[in-house]
């Protein structure tokens, strides 16, 4: 039980409130994104995993604002690179001479950073369906303890416990002092 003598201090109340406030905001929102931009570079090479594949172009495309990105055709070495990359996350794709290629994972791009990627040309399976005949449904997308009601709940209970048992171990001291007996 709380009784109102915990909060009969400024300061405890004042941090109290700050801690509640910082568990509700985002974080993420405070964040300024990198003004530098970012580069991809890498080899192309054929279904054999050795062969240099010429021509291919690479094509990186932003999950969040759809702007894509394209490198120059690849030399005879299959060397690519994409320059001034916006920092975010992005999916890929190559077009070489032998078809289209589609990758079916995320590339995560920093700001000033290079990131290095070599791929090999091999053509994929296609996806399983379920039973029914459809894709399969996207997983839910995994949320973080402490961002649900329990998880707040554990937090803002334990900080109180905090604040309480400081309070109460400040509460029965005295003050030393050579004057007072």
């Amino acid at each position: 039980m709380l009784r109102k003598e915990i909060f009969r201090s400024p300061a405890l109340l004042a941090l109290t409130i700050f801690s509640f406030m910082l568990i509700m905001l985002p974080l993420e929102s405070l964040a300024q994104a990198s003004s530098q931009a970012g580069s991809l570079v890498g080899f192309i090479y054929g279904s054999d995993m050795k062969t240099p594949v010429e021509k291919a172009v690479v094509k990186i495309r932003n999950l969040n604002s759809g702007e894509e990105y394209v490198s120059g055709p690849t030399d005879n070495s299959g060397s690519y690179k994409i320059g001034q990359i916006k920092e975010g996350t992005y999916v890929l794709g190559i077009n070489a001479p032998t078809g289209d290629y589609n990758f079916d994972y995320v590339l995560k791009v920093k700001g000033g950073e290079m990131g290095k990627l070599s791929l090999a040309l091999k053509t994929g399976e296609v996806k399983a369906l379920s039973g029914q005949g459809e894709e399969r449904a996207p997983e839910k997308e995994k949320v973080s303890f402490f961002r649900t009601p329990a998880g707040i709940a554990v937090l803002m209970v334990a900080t109180t416990l905090a604040l309480y048992g400081t309070f109460k171990l400040l509460e029965g001291e005295e003050e030393a002092s050579p004057t007072k007996k």
